[in-house]
């Protein structure tokens, strides 16, 4: 590049602060900022209305325009990347008549000038919501076979999971029909064992699609059609927005269980437990789940007991989150301390369990 001539269109020109060029074929842009052809390629063929976009510069470019400034010692340039894209976001908006958002789009074009191709990303539909399950063999979501991972074997009957359905595939079917929308993930505030009912007025949730073709969804009737399988419950659902989710993810909240237990206690065993076992609690990672979460001491408090005697003795727990309920019950080889076993010297299970309330303010 000439240093006494450099040769560049108007815009780059003006953008360098250089009024010294030969007003020819521009050496740094090769006529990219007046160009529009790529940009009248951009046609979605999904609801969104608000968009941002991204630009993709073939490397001389950004490598030239770095020579140049440097060059001429230039100051307060407006790079070509940030200039294109200014450029872009207005003549898209009157185009397309939509809103630009460089905060929180719906859709990002990616107009690429390296593949002369404009690519699309959708900004993931999030929902929350609250469920109630009653069936005590259907897992919260999807498990994968471990066998296969997923590609279907003998072991999982050609599935790839290692159970038919979930809590997450009964509530994503019919919003990944309405949305056409590639594929869920689902976040709850915890989980439940598999065996274990949730009851009460729910857990909350929030499931994103991803890749949404259709963004508006009437919700009441979202809800009456995943309601039709009697196996959960949802209620609530509505729009919600990300950080939701790492507020359901990152919070540990107390919760209030019903455990039912094997064999029924006397009235002064109940009232013995009511009292010894509102304290903190002391437990190594259960044996159960040994294999997939890593082997430490957690500390847990229980605020409150009050046992029931029915046909079998049930005991409501309201404790904090994270706390395994079977093995406040077991002891699981004195890995819980305190636990009911222990107190009353004698071995206890959970023979089953129901969470009735999670306490939380979503």
């Amino acid at each position: 590049m000439d240093k006494e001539t450099p040769h560049l269109c108007a815009e780059c020109a003006s953008r360098l602060g250089l009024t010294q060029y030969e007003s020819k074929e521009c050496d740094l842009c090769g006529g990219i900022l007046q160009l529009t052809t790529l940009l009248d390629s951009v046609s979605p063929i999904f609801e969104y209305s608000t968009f941002s976009v991204g630009v993709v510069l073939p490397k001389e470019i950004l490598q030239k325009e770095a020579e140049l400034v440097s060059m001429y010692k230039l100051r307060s340039v407006r790079g070509i990347k940030t200039e294109l894209n200014k450029k872009t976001r207005e003549y898209l908006k009157k185009r397309l008549g939509k809103e630009a958002d460089i905060e929180d789009p719906d859709a990002i074009f990616e107009i690429n000038y390296v593949k002369q191709r404009v690519f699309y990303r959708i900004k993931s539909l999030t929902i929350s919501g609250r469920y109630n399950k009653y069936d005590r063999g259907l897992p919260q979501t999807k498990w994968y076979c471990k066998s296969c991972r997923g590609r279907g074997c003998k072991k999982c009957n050609f599935l790839g999971k290692m159970y038919p359905t979930s809590v997450e595939e009964i509530i994503a079917a019919p919003l990944l029909e309405a949305t056409h929308g590639k594929m869920t993930r689902f976040h709850g505030a915890g989980r439940e064992d598999i065996d274990v009912q949730m009851l009460g007025d729910g857990r909350p949730f929030v499931i994103e699609i991803l890749n949404p073709k259709v963004r508006t969804l009437d919700l009441e009737v979202m809800q009456s059609k995943i309601n039709e399988d009697k196996r959960i419950h949802v209620t609530c659902l509505s729009a919600c927005t990300k950080p939701l989710i790492e507020k359901l993810k990152n919070t540990k909240y107390k919760k209030t269980y019903i455990a039912y237990l094997d064999k029924k206690l006397t009235l002064e065993e109940i009232s013995k437990i009511e009292k010894e076992l509102t304290t903190e609690i002391e437990q190594r990672t259960p044996i159960r789940v040994s294999h997939r979460r890593s082997d430490k001491i957690r500390k847990r408090k229980v605020y409150k007991v009050i046992g029931k005697n029915n046909k079998t003795t049930e005991l409501e727990v309201y404790c904090d989150g994270g706390l395994y309920i079977k093995e406040l019950i077991s002891g699981d080889k004195d890995r819980t301390i305190p636990s009911v076993s222990s107190i009353l010297e004698k071995q206890m299970l959970c023979k089953e369990l129901d969470v009735i309330k999670i306490h939380c303010d979503i």
